[in-house]
């Protein structure tokens, strides 16, 4: 293993000591202990699957149809969010997936010649404006 690997792996184990990681940790095994929480969650991504197959029918799709599921969809999704386990899950998610972005998009500006000790990405969804915030690896690659 060189020493480039062994440096990602410890840093994949920081992330792991991380208080986002653990929130995110406890806040999914919460969630899959809720059976009720489970079932209403497999629900709605049936009905998201249905609406898909009657929406990729294209011109022979059912519009009545596609209004019914969206209406299903819609309750069931407010059903899931106003859980509070669910809100704790959808934010820890969230907190876990901004500092892995900032993680990489550091990584991916260091990649590009930037000073690791100073290097400043822009906050996740920022427009790059030319100012090389785009270490994201979804960026446009016009920079450098």
């Amino acid at each position: 293993m060189n020493n480039l690997e062994q440096l990602t792996r410890e840093l994949g184990a920081a992330l792991q000591l991380a208080p986002q990681y653990v929130r995110f940790v406890a806040a999914d095994d919460a969630r899959a202990a809720d059976d009720s929480l489970t079932e209403q969650t497999q629900q709605f991504e049936l009905v998201r699957m249905q609406y898909q197959n009657e929406a990729q029918k294209g011109a022979d799709a059912d519009d009545a149809q596609l209004e019914a599921y969206a209406a299903q969809f819609q309750q069931l999704h407010t059903t899931l969010m106003s859980n509070p386990i669910m809100a704790e899950y959808q934010h820890a998610a969230g907190e876990l997936d901004d500092m892995v972005h900032r993680t990489i998009a550091i990584i991916g500006g260091c990649a590009n010649g930037e000073d690791p000790a100073t290097y400043e990405p822009r906050p996740k969804g920022g427009g790059c404006g030319g100012g090389g915030g785009c270490g994201s690896g979804g960026g446009c690659g016009g920079c450098h």
